[in-house]
């Protein structure tokens, strides 16, 4: 099992690049990348989209990728407009003569303020970026994606104790079960018992009433059905291989509604009170289950 919520991060230097990349999540329904590249890493988006999503199927994810190609490309990496140069060079001089000041350094001017020099478009090695980029992405997933499986096994372990919870409250229901239709009998002898010298009625509408009464309040099903529901949630709990958070959130609204249904149904305090009770423990498990992968 694995957690939505994880992080990695990856510096590498050596003579030809320097990287530095970060990938961090947090829960979300589905997959959500955002991913954020340099420039010249724009063609590779798709691939890393691609590649992180191979390897994990939910959350929403931050990448960040700052890249360097540290090779000498040859002199025209930079250069400058001359045109434009001039014209600013040109208002400097006017402003000079127009308010007979001089600037302290029309150049420093120039290049820090007016962005004059540029970065020129350098023909690259897309296969080669691929490469390397791409290995690196492969390398940074290893641990995030352990750091994933650590909170998950975090999560198991507090999960599996709340379930252990759940099962004790709903195997005390098993017990009043029967007691409900018993007291519902007992209170209705008494109650036609008080009445009997003013109004007939026959024993076998009596025995009607308490088995119309037994059948409305029958909550067998729900327990049966929660304990089914029971069962294969600590089975998904087990599972490593895949992702299981949807089919575990689909099961707690499962038992959620069996609860409801299991407290309408069955007019007794101790049930009801056992009902608010599984809830409350219920709620936290969905709470947390909200970060499973």
């Amino acid at each position: 099992m694995r957690s939505m919520t994880g992080y990695s991060k990856l510096v590498y230097q050596d003579e030809n690049f320097s990287l530095n990349m970060q990938i961090k999540s947090v829960n979300n329904k589905n997959l959500n990348l955002k991913i954020k590249l340099p420039y010249n890493l724009n063609f590779l988006e798709g691939a890393i989209r691609a590649e992180i999503a191979s390897k994990v199927s939910r959350g929403s994810l931050d990448v960040k990728i700052e890249f360097n190609d540290l090779r000498d490309m040859g002199n025209n990496i930079f250069d400058y407009d001359e045109a434009q140069s001039k014209a600013y060079m040109n208002v400097l001089l006017e402003m000079e003569n127009e308010f007979q000041e001089k600037f302290t350094n029309k150049m420093d001017i120039l290049v820090r303020n007016l962005n004059v020099i540029k970065k020129n478009d350098v023909e690259i090695d897309e296969e080669e970026y691929s490469s390397f980029i791409l290995g690196k992405v492969r390398e940074m997933l290893v641990p995030f994606i352990q750091t994933r499986e650590d909170e998950g096994n975090r999560l198991k372990k507090y999960l599996a104790e709340r379930v252990e919870i759940l099962e004790e409250k709903i195997s005390e229901i098993k017990k009043y079960k029967n007691v409900v239709v018993e007291n519902y009998k007992t209170k209705l002898l008494e109650r036609l018992d008080a009445i009997r010298g003013d109004i007939e009625f026959k024993e076998e509408d009596i025995l009607k009433e308490i088995l119309l009464f037994a059948d409305k309040s029958d909550i067998s099903e729900e327990i049966s059905r929660l304990d089914s529901h029971l069962v294969q949630l600590k089975k998904d709990l087990d599972i490593t291989d895949e992702p299981v958070g949807k089919k575990i959130d689909f099961i707690l609204q499962e038992i959620y509604r069996e609860l409801n249904t299991t407290g309408v149904k069955s007019n007794l305090y101790e049930i009801s009170k056992l009902i608010v009770d599984s809830k409350n423990e219920l709620e936290k498990i969905r709470e947390q289950a909200m970060n499973i992968e």
